[in-house]
Formats: structure tokens, sequence, C-alpha cells
């Protein structure tokens, strides 16, 4: 390409998408350059029983402004998570049911209370954390000196509260307590509005609403009206910045712009070369960085059966690897649906095995809580995100310990005419496509700041 452009974006998941979306309605001259032959990034389409459905992130939290105005704008509607009925809980040994997701039920009186005083805890820690610069609150090296595994052993003398917290990391996180600096957690916490709503598939939770079609439709929609300015399958594999105009390489073409912004997932940053080198303290933190280990499945039966037993679809357990599960049937479709996880552990080991054993597993569990009807389903499909090569893991990156205190201030710190989004740059909603959309509207303000 001669002409200079004014600015090239790196990645077409949401992040990228709503980064090219602002900057060509300033009137910006870009280009899109994605790796995949598809938009969406950590979203994809797929089909179960002739139903379309999200093969990765797929839902919204009603403070999830920014994907609600998208939504609104392309006339996609929304239904909620089916919680009407009993879920099915498993920790610790102890197996039970509950109201909707009221897991206060499960516990004893004393183990209420030390819930509570758990949650305290947490909030406690909350409030003297600032989301943007957490790692400049006073307590910033010391929470980030140890593992949420650590802290929660320190916390609570109760083990069914640890398997609790333990299965929402590996749900939150797609890793293990042991993996997870406690800063980064409570960081993470933070900026999705407190461990309460994050968890939460009822009114106001991050599991709330669901989108009728699926959310990749609202990514394909703000790839069409780029039109010709994006461009598929176009790895970049290098990004020369040392003559004030950047260069930007793929395997098949060139292009020169006033400004990059870089909206891929930190850990997939190795894969370019950039010259002048980023940072050292950037480069740490990329490569000190981890990605989630996720396998995302749908289950599709001729009708939601388990309701008229009195479940809601939901089973969160401690000793399955197929958990969580949710009832996920559109309100216009007489499918009954589950999509749940193999998180952390569970899908790296999962990951070894193949769709029939996995789908037997998944099978294998329904029927312990539903009956013969779970046996057999119509259709299953699942995705290891850990083998997309262009993600190679889900939902988003974690911090181990050591980390966000010495190298997290680099994580938004633009390198000369590079900037950086990315649903791991947010300071809202992070690891979410919230958080995706909020740091792709950050790297563009910043690019239109550098090019007026």
């Amino acid at each position: 390409m001669d002409a200079t452009l004014d600015a090239v974006v790196i990645g077409a998941g949401f992040s990228g998408l709503n980064a090219a979306r602002i900057l060509r309605g300033e009137g910006k001259n870009i280009v899109v350059l994605e790796a995949r032959d598809r938009v969406g990034g950590r979203t994809k389409h797929g089909q179960i029983a002739r139903l379309d459905i999200d093969l990765g992130g797929m839902w919204l939290a009603p403070s999830q402004v920014r994907l609600a105005e998208l939504a609104d704008r392309m006339n996609v509607g929304r239904y909620p998570t089916y919680l009407a009925g009993k879920s099915v809980l498993t920790m610790a040994g102890k197996t039970g049911l509950v109201n909707g997701e009221d897991f206060t039920e499960f516990l004893t009186i004393q183990e209420k209370i030390q819930a509570y005083l758990l949650l305290r805890k947490i909030n406690h820690l909350l409030s003297a954390l600032d989301e943007v610069d957490p790692w400049g609150s006073p307590q910033s090296k010391k929470l980030d000196s140890t593992s949420v595994e650590i802290w929660l052993c320190e916390a609570t003398q109760s083990e069914r509260l640890r398997s609790l917290i333990r299965v929402i990391c590996a749900s939150l996180f797609c890793a293990e307590t042991s993996q997870i600096s406690l800063l980064f957690f409570l960081n993470y916490l933070k900026g999705g509005g407190g461990l309460e709503s994050m968890i939460s598939a009822d009114t106001g939770g991050g599991q709330n609403l669901l989108f009728h079609g699926g959310v990749h439709q609202i990514a394909r929609n703000m790839a069409q009206e780029l039109g010709s300015a994006l461009r598929l399958n176009e790895p970049v594999h290098s990004i020369d910045v040392s003559n004030g105009i950047a260069v930007v390489n793929t395997q098949s073409a060139q292009f020169w712009a006033k400004r990059v912004i870089v909206a891929v997932p930190p850990t997939l940053t190795n894969k370019i070369n950039f010259n002048p080198p980023l940072p050292s303290a950037q480069t740490a933190l990329h490569t000190r960085l981890s990605m989630g280990s996720v396998i995302k499945f749908w289950i599709a039966y001729p009708t939601p059966f388990w309701r008229q037993q009195g479940f809601n679809g939901s089973i969160v357990r401690d000793d399955r690897p197929a958990s969580p599960c949710f009832d996920v049937s559109p309100p216009n479709s007489e499918l009954g649906l589950i999509a749940g996880f193999f998180e952390a552990d569970h899908a790296i080991h999962a990951g070894d095995s193949n769709t029939l054993h996995r789908r037997e597993t998944v099978i294998a569990m329904l029927a312990a809580h539903f009956g013969e009807q779970a046996l057999k389903p119509l259709d299953y499909i699942d995705v290891d995100w850990s083998r997309e090569e262009w993600s190679k893991g889900c939902y988003g990156a974690f911090a181990p310990p050591g980390v966000m205190s010495h190298y997290g201030s680099s994580i938004r710190t633009p390198h000369r005419s590079i900037h950086w989004a990315g649903t791991e740059t947010a300071t809202q909603w992070a690891g979410y496509i919230e958080g995706a959309l909020q740091a792709g509207e950050r790297a563009a303000q910043e690019v239109l700041r550098g090019l007026s």
C-alpha cells in the first residue's frame, strides 16, 4: 500500500473493531488486519441443532452499556439466563439443591457467618484498590506477592467456602487459585463491580442476559461497516516505528501509518517483531501473563425437560470437570440447550481427550441429576480455546503472583506510535466483551489525540 494511513488496527476482535469504528467515524483513513479468516476474536459463531450459537463470549450484564448500545443499534435482542427452579451444587463432598442461584441455602448457619466475613474481607480489600492504578495502591506489593489460594486458606477455615472460591476462580479466570495473583484477582473484581455482581446470572449480574442469534453477529455487523478497510488472513509479523512513520508488515503486504493499535491478547505479541524493541518492562509483562484454559460446550435436547422436574439447568460442582453449566434455551425455540465449561486444569486434561469422550462426560453428569432423558441429546459441540492459534486460551490473560506490581503499569503505555487495546487493558469489565470495547475506545481516543 503506497499511501500513508492514519492508523493500522491489528486484530478484529471487539476491541479492534470498536477502535476502527470510532476512528472511521472521525473520518480517519485506516485498515484493520486480522490473522484469522473471521472477525470476533474470542467470540465465535457456531451451530447446534441448526440453531446459531456463541462458542466464545456470550453474556451481557446490564451495566455493560457499550455492548448494549451496539446491540440496540443493530436490533439484536436479549433474553435472560433461565433461573426459575433448583440449581445443583456440590462443594467439598456435599450435594444439595438451592432456589435460583441462592447458594447461601446450601450453607450451614456457621458457614453463612463465615461467608459473610469472607465477603467483608474481600470488599474491604477492594475498597482500597484503584482500578486504574492498582499497582500504585499502598498494599499492592503485599497483595501481589501471594496467590489467591494462600490468602484463601488464611482468610477462612471453611473447606466448603474455599471450594466455592476455587470454583469461582476457575469460572472467572479459567485458572487455579494457586496460579493467580491476589492483586490481579481483586483488580478484576473491582472492574466488574465486585464478586457478587460478576458471578451472578440474575438481574444485574455478569451472566444475566444472552443474545438472540448470538453476540457474534454484532462483530460481523461491525466488520461489514468497515468494508474493504478490513483484511482477513493477514497476520502481522513486524512493526517498525524507528523512523516516525510506522511500517507494518504481513506476509503479503506492507502498510505505512501514523499510528498503530495492537488489539490482540498480550500473550500473542511475541509473534510480532517490534523495532525498536518494546521496553523491557512491557516485554516482561507480556511474557509473564498467562492465558486461561477453557473448553466451552453446548448440548441440545428436544425440550428443556429438566424444567418439568423443577430444575433450572444450572450445575456447579467442584468434583466434575464439565461444570459450571447453565440453561441457555432461547424463549423462541422449543429446544432445550445447556452451555457449560471445562475450565482451568480440567480443560487442560480434557484437551488431551476427544470431542466424543467429552460429550460422554457431559451426558453422564447431566444424567446423574436430570435422569435418563439426558442420555439422548440431539446434538453436541465444543471448542477448545487453547487450540485456537490466534487466542491460545480464553477468556483472557491472568497474572501470576509478582507480575502486576512489577510490570503492570506498562499494560496501557504506548510505545512511540503504538497503542494497546484488547480486553486485558481495560479498567472496567476486563476479560469481557465490554472490557474489549472500552479498551478499543480508549486506544482510539489516544490515536485521535496523537493525530491532532
